[in-house]
């Protein structure tokens, strides 16, 4: 690794607790606003941690290009950083901002580090609660300080998360039913804390639709290094950090469980 974990970890909390952590439950009017929705809400907590981000991790990569959820907003053409063959940091300053803004201790700071279309490292800081996930290409995941390892066999039902409101035909006919159906899920509203219950082990899959790789490349770096998957069902690729819309992307904390969930949502016809 060209960069410091650690030193990276220290960065983004301290960056995490001065801009957002103050902030919370604090916020005027007019530090409030939306983007694409009622319910799309971008803060000053937002812009200000995104811009101290940016600049703190220059500082950590000269010459990385970054992507940042709300640069990104502004300019989408930033996304083809992803394509080059240069290293980016992708980051969204505040994962979950509508909890923030309703009140919710569910939000978060997600950060990865790309090179070459690769994503190699990732840390997820958990803002209520203080806890870092961490992970590197190759050298393992933690929680806390703690490392994770495989997760045991499920036993019992499996139970998951949902965000489907955006998948496209015919995947959503197919696949929406039998989840519901079949599965306990709930609604993903904060992909921070939602990768963090998947690598504990506290849920055991989710079903996405669609894939911003500031919500979801950290958190699927770390799955993998405790033999985690994710995948897409549309063609079986393998999930890599790009943005997708209306693709049905099924992640899970361990292969048995991402198996079983397949074959629930779309058996093949020797099984």
């Amino acid at each position: 690794m060209i960069v410091d974990p650690e030193k990276v970890a220290a960065l983004i909390g301290e960056i995490a607790e001065e801009e957002i952590a103050a902030r919370f439950g604090r916020l005027a009017a007019h530090e409030i606003d939306t983007k694409t929705s009622p319910n799309d809400f971008v803060t000053q907590a937002d812009h200000a941690a995104e811009a101290r981000l940016k600049q703190a991790l220059a500082g950590v990569y000269p010459g990385a290009a970054f992507i940042g959820e709300e640069l990104a907003s502004a300019n989408p053409l930033v996304l083809d950083h992803l394509c080059s063959e240069g290293a980016v940091w992708i980051v969204d300053p505040l994962d979950g901002t509508r909890n923030f803004v309703l009140g919710r201790r569910e939000f978060g700071t997600i950060v990865a580090l790309v090179e070459k279309g690769e994503t190699r490292a990732g840390w997820i800081y958990a803002i209520p609660d203080h806890g870092f996930a961490m992970g590197s290409k190759g050298d393992g995941a933690t929680w806390r300080g703690e490392r994770l390892g495989p997760l045991a066999p499920a036993s019992g039902p499996l139970i998951g998360f949902r965000a489907v409101g955006n998948m496209a035909e015919p995947w959503r006919d197919r696949l929406v039913p039998k989840l519901r159906d079949q599965y306990e899920t709930e609604t993903i509203r904060c992909s921070a804390y939602g990768y963090v219950h998947l690598l504990r082990g506290d849920r055991d899959f989710a079903l996405y639709s669609r894939c911003w790789p500031w919500d979801h490349a950290a958190g699927i770096l770390m799955l993998s290094e405790i033999d985690g998957r994710a995948e897409y069902l549309d063609d079986g690729a393998p999930y890599a950090p790009y943005a997708t819309q209306g693709r049905p992307l099924l992640v899970a904390g361990g292969d048995e469980r991402w198996e079983k969930v397949r074959k629930t949502l779309q058996p093949r016809a020797a099984e």
